[in-house]
């Protein structure tokens, strides 16, 4: 092989395993890692490293919203942790009947994936750990004892993970809450900016819907804060992020060339944003055009195929077919976001393979085995932001030992093979849908979030036409504004990149977004009567539910 073709690999190869930095997230998750390795040695010291090892899976509870106020993180956790024991049981109980594994997991993929995408307004990991759970209580279901000890094991996991979750707050109880204002106190700090500088339309637009979007995520925090949420503390903080939201009318308003004064605080706010109620958000998941319902039916459908390949193939268990189609899918990217997704999968799970292949050779003590998952699972914190096919090199060898200490033998040598195979079948899989469904879904997906919206915008209009903005119905209607909008050119953005025939519609869209922002804005401008809504327990930013 010529000089050059060599460059060129190499060229191509460091493309692929190039890590991108993202700001701000070493600590953090150095943290997690941490909360994840103490669960995982206690376990191992309770229950044996053999077994203990499955407390992975419950340790990874800090994946999900843990930047919370405190009695949120509780709340949380305790959903969290129920989740995970219960998708592992209901994995345990369909374990005996062979045939039932692929529609089993296709119908919990579905609903795990409407529910998390339907009510998780701000971090979490997908509805994949939700997934795995069962697919584990499958696999370890065939020996009821064992199956239902492993369920045990992940209820103590997940409640201690949980337990060192709340440990930080101990020393920093509104930490959550400072941190949101800062960022939401930045991305409106950088629209002013902006605009002051003379920034350009796109990049203008941009920054007003990062700062609406880091302002309806700090009102989240601190609606989230409840029971906590009647101290003077409290109090001082809303009136922060009022203040700063008043800002960011300000700034709208002066955008679409409103130059009127707004009210001062003394005029209680007429705030947006916040959480919709659970009828309004799981209504908008269940729509045909909703990327909800796209997001979760595609996935059931992926795993399914994956599912069937891998057992009409004579793999034996399609486990990992099922999850590595799950989890190339489990978002809406484009087509070749998702083929390099899969690349990644595939690629760093066969490296990952040759990894464990190296330290079965060794022929590890238990406890060696649970210090090469520990330093793969601090790995995966680390490296998942990083590059995706490195972090699976770590995740591989951590997924494939664990299971193999638990399972009947203790032999991952059986394993190699089948996670190999069923990986290629999974990406391959995810692949072909992602492909099949990106010709005619996303205009439908654009079309629908667009009617969504102007009706949210015109509701809007109708109601402030009346001048009463601090009127439950209208916060009501503003929440649901907000929240529509929030989907709204990401929506348009993501179908561009997945059909780059959508552009011409970015004008139209813009423009009801531009509406919309400017319908919320000038809530600010009418004067307003009736109870301040930081006395007496009443919310400014809509129902509690």
């Amino acid at each position: 092989m010529r000089l050059s073709s060599w460059r060129k690999a190499g060229s191509v190869a460091g493309a692929f395993f190039a890590p991108r930095h993202v700001t701000g997230t070493i600590t953090p998750n150095l943290i997690s890692a941490g909360i994840s390795t103490a669960t995982v040695l206690v376990c191992c010291l309770m229950f044996s490293p053999q077994l203990g090892l499955i407390s992975m899976l419950g340790a990874m509870t800090t994946f999900w919203e843990a930047d919370r106020p405190l009695w949120a993180r509780v709340r949380n956790s305790l959903l969290v942790s129920g989740s995970l024991t219960l998708a592992m049981a209901a994995g345990v109980l369909v374990a005996p009947y062979g045939w039932a594994l692929v529609p089993f997991s296709a119908l919990v993929i579905l609903v795990a994936s409407v529910i998390y995408h339907a009510f998780l307004l701000t971090r979490g990991p997908s509805p994949v750990m939700v997934i795995y759970s069962a697919v584990i209580g499958a696999f370890f279901g065939a020996d009821a004892q064992l199956g239902w000890r492993i369920v045990g094991v992940t209820l103590v996991a997940s409640l201690l993970t949980s337990v060192f979750l709340l440990v930080p707050l101990v020393f920093s109880p509104h930490a959550p809450e400072r941190r949101a204002l800062a960022h939401a106190r930045i991305a409106v700090g950088t629209y002013r900016g902006l605009r002051g500088n003379g920034g350009g339309g796109e990049a203008q637009r941009l920054a007003r819907d990062a700062a609406c979007q880091a302002v309806n995520n700090a009102w989240l925090t601190l609606h989230s804060a409840w029971p906590a949420n009647r101290g003077l503390r409290h109090r001082e903080l809303v009136e922060d992020l009022a203040s700063i939201q008043r800002g960011l009318a300000r700034a709208i308003l002066k955008a679409q060339g409103d130059a009127r004064d707004l009210p001062e605080l003394s005029t209680p706010a007429p705030a947006w944003g916040g959480r919709p109620g659970w009828r309004y958000l799981l209504g908008h998941a269940l729509r045909a055009g909703s990327v909800e319902w796209f997001t979760s039916w595609r996935m059931a459908v992926a795993a399914g195929m994956a599912g069937l390949i891998s057992e009409a193939v004579g793999i034996g268990r399609p486990y990992w077919a099922l999850m590595a189609a799950t989890i190339v899918i489990n978002q809406w990217t484009d087509r070749v976001a998702a083929t390099r997704k899969a690349a990644h999968r595939t690629v760093g799970t066969l490296l990952g393979v040759g990894v464990v292949w190296v330290v079965s050779a060794a022929h590890p003590s238990p406890w060696s085995s649970a210090a090469v998952v520990v330093i793969c699972m601090v790995g995966q914190y680390l490296l998942l932001p990083l590059n995706y096919a490195l972090a699976l090199i770590a995740i591989t060898p951590m997924a494939l030992l664990t299971v193999a200490a638990a399972a009947p033998g203790g032999s991952v040598t059986p394993l190699l093979a089948e996670r190999a195979i069923d990986t290629v079948i999974g990406a391959l899989s995810a692949v072909a849908v992602t492909w099949a469904t990106s010709w005619v879904f996303p205009r439908r997906l654009v079309h629908s979030q667009s009617y969504r919206a102007a009706e949210a915008v015109a509701a809007v209009e109708r109601a402030d036409e009346g001048g009463t903005p601090l009127s439950s119905e209208s916060r009501r209607l503003r929440t649901q504004l907000q929240y529509e909008l929030t989907h709204h050119l990401n929506i348009l953005s993501r179908a561009v990149a997945d059909d780059p025939r959508l552009a011409d519609l970015a004008s139209a869209e813009h423009a009801v977004a531009d509406r919309g922002y400017g319908a919320l804005a000038r809530a600010w401008t009418i004067g307003a009567s009736g109870p301040d809504p930081l006395k007496g327990g009443v919310w400014p930013i809509g129902s509690r539910d």
